[in-house]
């Protein structure tokens, strides 16, 4: 209900805006669908790579429509926007924002949007290319997309043609707090800024880009070990579904045990671990009738205890992080004699 719709009509150029107004009351049902499918489908993504949305998106991603007051003032008067099309020239009548953590975090989104059926994509706005085409300018800095069905969709049963946009912003949370304190103020501003607040601004931009450089570093430092490159936790959870058929309820406590020990963990651990279950069919049984006494029975970690217990008790004792009473029913499921020996 676009462009498509426009073909053969007088050009939005000359709309009024009583008549701009008309048509965008008539064509919301078909902008809110299609953003609410964008915003489901990249999260449906994110999921897809096990990405908890609740952690790993800062705010909860919702489409927006444009206010409609908003939207004519950007048609009709807003300065230096000389539209000859002025509803189709538009692009951001319905948007959707993610907000995450890291810049490689921005990336895992973007990655998704490329290679997506779904839509085109025009990339209209990247901060890496920014920095390429102007590298000692420091400004407000997100990247966008605009995203338009690949064929006519029925969505909802609303009919979304193929030339409807959808805007997509996808920021870090400190480029998200930049652009909300400064955005309206300054790039929304109907008097004219000062330089100082220009070059404070500017300055701030240089901050937060440095910032999102030392978390992206962090991340990649707290990725590294064997920890994560075998991506432990994972092969553990489901060596335990396999033997118990119950999902393991891991918790933070787990990243503490196996950190503590993480000089064991190698490519064979994962294989000595199952072996070690396989000989001794009784532990399964025994995790599946203990479920219930206590936080490890919950937990796949419990699978590299027993085994510690029997073949590095020492090491288990000597090392423990949490309290040792922990263990004491572990040890006797198993026969281990007492864990002071």
């Amino acid at each position: 209900m676009d462009q498509g719709n426009n073909q053969g009509q007088n050009s939005d150029s000359r709309m009024t805006e009583a008549e701009f107004l008309a048509k965008w009351q008539e064509d919301k049902p078909v902008y809110d669908a299609w953003g609410k499918f964008v915003v489901a489908e990249i999260c449906s993504s994110l999921e897809s790579v096990n990405k908890e949305l609740g952690t790993f998106l800062k705010i909860p991603a919702k489409h927006r429509l444009k206010d409609d007051q908003s939207l004519i003032d950007k048609a009709f008067y807003r300065a230096g926007k000389n539209y000859s099309d002025p509803y189709n020239d538009i692009e951001d009548k319905v948007g959707a924002r993610f907000v995450v953590l890291t810049i490689s975090d921005i990336d895992l989104i973007c990655n998704i949007i490329k290679s997506s059926d779904l839509w085109t994509f025009d990339a209209c706005k990247h901060f890496d290319e920014d920095k390429e085409n102007s590298p000692l300018l420091f400004t407000y800095q997100s990247v966008h997309f605009v995203l338009r069905p690949k064929k006519q969709v029925s969505i909802d049963g609303v009919d979304i043609p193929e030339n409807v946009p959808c805007e997509v912003q996808i920021r870090t949370l400190l480029q998200h707090a930049h652009a909300e304190l400064t955005h309206d103020a300054i790039y929304k501003a109907k008097t004219a800024i000062k330089p100082k607040v220009h070059r404070t601004v500017a300055k701030s931009m240089a901050l937060i880009e440095t910032t999102d450089d030392f978390f992206t570093e962090v991340t990649k430092q707290l990725s590294k070990g064997p920890l994560e490159e075998l991506a432990i936790v994972s092969q553990l959870d489901a060596l335990y579904y396999g033997f118990t058929g119950i999902k393991a309820d891991t918790q933070k406590s787990i990243l503490t045990i196996l950190d503590e020990f993480e000089d064991l963990i190698d490519s064979d651990l994962i294989n000595t671990i199952e072996q070690f279950i396989n000989n001794n069919p009784a532990i399964p049984e025994i995790i599946k009738s203990k479920y219930s006494d206590g936080a490890l029975y919950k937990q796949s970690t419990v699978l590299l205890l027993y085994w510690m217990l029997k073949r590095k008790k020492r090491r288990l004792l000597d090392n423990w992080p949490l309290d040792k009473k922990m263990l004491i029913p572990l040890a006797n499921d198993i026969g281990v004699s007492t864990l002071e020996n």
